[in-house]
This record gives C-alpha cells, sequence and structure tokens, in this order.
C-alpha cells in the first residue's frame, strides 16, 4: 500500500523510483559502491531496501545496517556480528585472534581490537554480499579508521559492496570527493541523488494511493502546494486522510504538525556539534521569507543583533546545504529544501539557544 508509513521493501510499493532502482543495481553489479543522497522524506531508505532484497533475489547476500546513533566502530562491529550470524554467512574464519566460531556463529574474542576485528570481518566474506549503510554520516567522527577499513575492503575483496545513504556531509562528502591522501581516492562511490516528485508525479502518487483504499479524491492543488513532491509528506498526509479517516484539512494539518516535529528533530540533531546555533536557526528562518544573498544577510544580522563577517555566513549556509536543509539555486540564490521547514518556530528555537551562542 503506497500510504504505508513503514519504508517500501519491494519494487510494487516504490513509486516513480523504476530507474533509479535498475541503476544502482546496474552499479553494484559492475563492482562499484553507491551513495544515495537527499533530503529527509524523500525515499533514500525505501530505495535501499528495494535494491538489497531485489539483489538478494540474483545470487546477493544483502545486510542493512540502520546507523542511526551508531557513531563508533564497536557500535558498528556489534551489529555486524549480530546480521552476519543472523544470516549464516559464509565466511573465511578459519585460524582467528579476533574471533570465535561456534555452532550458532561469531563471536567476538576477548580483548579484541575493534578496527582489527571490524576489518577481518568484512574481508573474510566469501559470498558477493552487499552490505547497505543507511544514515552513514553519523559515522563521521570515526571518518578516518572508517575510511582505512573501506579502502582495504575495496582493494582485497570485491564480493563486499556497498551502498550507503546520507547527507552531504563529514563521512559522506569525503566518500564521494575522496582527497589524494584518501585510502578510496580515484574509487569514489557513485552517487544518486534523489529528488522531490514534480507535481505531475505527486499528482499521479496521491491518486494511485487513493485508489488503492477505493476513495475519490479531488484536492491536489490544496495538497501539492503545502507539501510539494516530498513523498514522505504525501505518504503521511495519504495515511491520515484515507487510512485514518480524517478530512482533508485536518489531515493536512496534522501531517504539518507531525512534519515540524520531524523537522525540529532532524535540526537539533544537525546542531549538535555546531558553535554559533543561532546563527543556522536565523538563516533557516530567513529564508522562509527571502533568497538573495544580501537580504538573508541583512535579515540574520538584524534577528540576533550582530554582523557576521561574508565567509562565516557563507560557511554556515553551506553546512545547510550539504545537510539537505537548503537548496542553491543559482549563485546568490537559496531556498528551503522542503516545505515543512517553513512551517517550523525558529523564534523558539534562536530563543533556547541564542544565550548558550553568545
Amino acid at each position: 500500500m503506497l500510504f504505508d508509513l513503514h519504508p517500501k521493501e519491494s519494487r510494487d510499493e516504490l513509486f516513480g523510483r523504476d530507474e533509479e532502482v535498475e541503476y544502482v543495481k546496474r552499479q553494484v553489479r559492475a563492482g562499484n559502491w553507491v551513495v544515495i543522497g537527499g533530503q529527509r522524506g524523500i525515499g533514500k531508505t525505501s530505495l535501499m531496501k528495494v535494491v538489497l532484497n531485489e539483489l538478494s533475489r540474483e545470487g546477493f547476500r544483502a545486510i542493512y545496517i540502520n546507523a542511526r546513533g551508531v557513531t563508533t566502530l564497536r557500535d558498528l562491529l556489534t551489529i555486524l556480528v549480530n546480521e552476519v550470524n543472523r544470516t549464516r554467512l559464509r565466511l573465511r574464519l578459519n585460524v582467528s585472534l579476533n574471533f570465535i566460531v561456534g555452532s550458532a556463529g561469531i563471536t567476538l574474542s576477548r580483548g579484541s581490537r575493534v578496527f582489527n576485528s571490524l576489518l577481518e570481518l568484512l574481508l573474510s566474506i566469501d559470498e558477493n554480499t552487499v552490505i547497505g549503510l543507511d544514515e552513514v554520516q553519523e559515522l563521521s567522527r570515526v571518518t578516518g579508521q572508517f575510511l582505512r577499513i573501506l579502502g582495504n575492503v575495496f582493494m582485497s575483496n570485491p564480493r563486499v559492496s556497498f551502498i550507503f545513504t546520507g547527507s552531504y556531509v563529514g563521512l559522506v562528502k569525503t566518500l564521494l570527493k575522496p582527497n589524494p591522501e584518501s585510502p578510496l581516492y580515484g574509487r569514489p562511490p557513485v552517487e544518486v541523488k534523489l529528488k522531490p516528485f514534480n507535481d505531475e508525479l505527486s499528482r499521479e502518487f496521491l491518486k494511485r494511493g487513493f485508489r488503492e483504499l477505493g476513495i475519490q479524491f479531488n484536492a491536489f492543488d490544496t495538497v501539492i502546494d503545502r507539501l510539494d513532491g516530498v513523498v514522505g509528506w504525501l505518504t503521511l498526509f495519504g495515511n491520515y486522510h484515507g487510512v485514518r479517516g480524517l478530512d482533508v484539512d485536518e489531515a493536512l494539518r496534522e501531517t504539518i504538525n507531525e512534519g515540524v516535529k520531524i523537522m525540529v528533530n532532524e535540526i537539533e540533531h544537525f546542531l549538535e556539534d555546531k558553535a554559533n546555533k543561532a546563527l543556522y536557526l536565523a538563516i533557516l528562518s530567513a529564508l522562509r521569507v527571502v533568497n538573495r544573498w544580501k537580504d538573508i544577510k541583512f535579515a540574520v544580522t538584524t534577528r540576533l543583533g550582530r554582523e557576521f563577517g561574508d565567509r562565516e555566513l557563507l560557511n554556515a549556509l553551506n553546512a545547510l546545504i550539504n545537510y539537505n536543509f537548503v537548496v542553491k539555486v543559482r549563485e546568490g540564490e537559496y531556498r528551503l529544501a522542503d516545505p515543512i521547514l517553513r512551517e517550523v518556530d525558529y523564534d523558539k528555537l534562536i530563543k533556547r539557544y541564542l544565550r548558550m551562542d553568545y
């Protein structure tokens, strides 16, 4: 059902992404690794899961790992060991200092080192395997070590492929544009950037979803004007109206309210390691009403009561672009990437962070 809120796992549940599915599968079969990018709610996880499931029927072993909250190599190793045991993946671990092999699978040896164990495990995989790491930017704190592992795996075990999803920050940025010192230099993953549906596809998505439920629906323009083509928000609206039975206005209101909660949580997660948190919030607030560089700068200066240098402001703006909160339309012109970001109460958030920042 299109309006089911869970990530899609089969092709007949996934709307409008056939070309992307085939492209990612083709890249994996060719030995390339892939990064799926795009804003929150655009369908990155669904695309990854559909690809993994289809590849698993074509001779690959497929492992899905949700890296949200996974910030250390030990966390990643623990999840990977559990998945290897669950899927009974074939390994070359005849003699190992890092693992104990038993009838139930493998366990870490006492005193084993995380880096060495994770590398050994990935190098020992003895079947064609594709590993999906969802929200891989969460591992940005261990970028250096993780890149060393990935570089070694790429060179030494062609049986293992990776599909990553994430925002274009930290680790993801380094994966896609490795510098000459990176273990992946000259071997960057292929990028697949998901975009919102256009009006025609958004209309067809809603039409098909309500048809599945046997519901006549005509308020396409009203919904698309507020939610744009972000499939996550369109799905949520369809669930509120078509499945839960709320009228159109109430379903739209509930979709926006729930979307605001999700986006505020996403913003706060983005701000966790940032100085001058109020600056990022003031930029987002300004973009609700202006889009030119000089107007954004004036609005931010007025809101926060202090001057900002062009470099500091541009760095903050680029960070928001890289995290898919903001889109650069053309030189000197920007807009919010998601319609729900227009609905956030930035003044409330700025007041919370202002004392901390200044």
